[in-house]
């Protein structure tokens, strides 16, 4: 059986929901193709208020909202940065992906439930897909495809592209019920076994995710061990709930290939250092969507590197220079105990309405401590 559509989105997530809500709202015939709608990656779920407005989305989806984040250094004393406007909005992943899928077929995209299997054949009209659907191999026909399958990308796979760099994380659910955890306080912590990332306790709903990322995997379960002991879990504290995710290390990727497009994970639009990764997931998509609108694949290229690659750069540099050994995180950190520096830094993350104007107050703030 054969599909035909203009573009067809792999990927039902955050990039993939969102570039069919902007394609379908416009009139681009679109196939949503998502293999497991009732699964959740593992995720602290932390959305920055500024995303809402950006993309008009329901507050109901958010279950707490977060205003002081809490460090703890790898030698130094703890300290706290609290916002003075704005928040952190803290979302279940299952309902948060589901309602954006909801919003893209309300605008008339067409969700379905199916596997992409591979790419037969990519020409210069046309792109031959084979999928799963429903139990069937399928041939679907479009125009363009555009790629929101996540680190493990099957499209890259398929047009043998290299494999993304990746930091590894090991997460837990943990009940409220018994936790000595409390508080709407989102908790950092760098140390040696976070080598290039860091450990993290977010408050949620129903339960507290906890976690550790580093790009050495061996030292994963310790550092997570180490973190629930600090945080007055006992030590013979059973968790049932595991899980393993790599979240990708950004890279100059290639977005476009031919009328192949990438978005969030599968084109690594994590930002380095903080590992924030929802809200450039969704805004790459809309790039990409509005390319595709006006007939024009390179115009994606275009509007994401304007926007984004001198952010992309800066983090990548700051991560690369003081996250890989804890001298370098001892430094780094310690330039976010100025206030300056601290509400600059914040307002970058959080409001999303700004332009340049507060990339440049935040690197000229920074700059007191940290030499590029």
């Amino acid at each position: 059986m054969r599909l035909e559509t203009k573009v067809l989105i792999v990927g039902g997530g955050p990039a993939g929901a969102t570039a069919g809500r902007v394609l379908a709202a416009s009139g681009v015939d679109c196939i949503i193709l998502e293999k497991n709608p009732q699964g959740a990656k593992p995720c602290g779920g932390g959305i920055p208020f500024g995303a809402f407005e950006v993309f008009q989305l329901p507050l109901s989806v958010i279950k707490r909202r977060v205003n002081v984040i809490r460090v703890s250094p790898p030698k130094s004393s703890p300290f706290e940065i609290r916002f003075e406007n704005g928040y952190i909005g803290m979302v279940e992943r299952r309902e948060f992906d589901s309602v954006l899928r909801d919003m893209a077929r309300a605008e008339g995209a067409a969700v379905m439930k199916g596997a992409f299997v591979k790419i037969r054949e990519c020409g210069k009209t046309a792109v031959l897909s084979e999928a799963e659907i429903e139990g069937q191999t399928m041939e679907v026909r479009s125009e363009y495809l555009l790629a929101a399958d996540g680190v493990n990308s099957r499209v890259r796979s398929s047009l043998g592209m290299k494999h993304i760099n990746s930091l590894y994380t090991l997460g837990v659910k943990l009940p409220l019920d018994g936790n000595p955890f409390r508080g709407n306080c989102c908790e950092f912590y760098f140390d040696a076994s976070a080598r290039g990332g860091y450990s993290w306790i977010f408050p949620g709903a129903s339960n507290v995710s906890a976690g550790t990322g580093s790009t050495n995997p061996k030292k994963l379960k310790a550092g997570l061990q180490r973190l629930l002991l600090q945080k007055g879990f006992p030590p013979d504290f059973q968790t049932n709930s595991l899980r393993g995710y790599r979240i990708p290390l950004w890279e100059q990727q290639s977005l476009v290939r031919g009328n192949v497009l990438f978005a969030g994970d599968s084109a690594s639009h994590v930002m380095p250092f903080t590992f924030e990764g929802i809200y450039y997931a969704m805004r790459a998509a809309q790039f990409a969507a509005e390319a595709l609108i006006q007939g024009n694949p390179g115009l994606y290229r275009k509007l994401w590197r304007q926007r984004f690659r001198a952010r992309f750069l800066l983090m990548k540099t700051l991560w690369t220079a003081f996250l890989r050994n804890e001298r370098g995180m001892e430094t780094l950190l310690s330039a976010f105990r100025d206030e300056r520096v601290q509400q600059r830094g914040i307002r970058l993350w959080l409001d999303k309405t700004e332009g340049r104007g507060s990339f440049v107050s935040f690197v000229n703030a920074l700059r007191k401590y940290v030499l590029f």
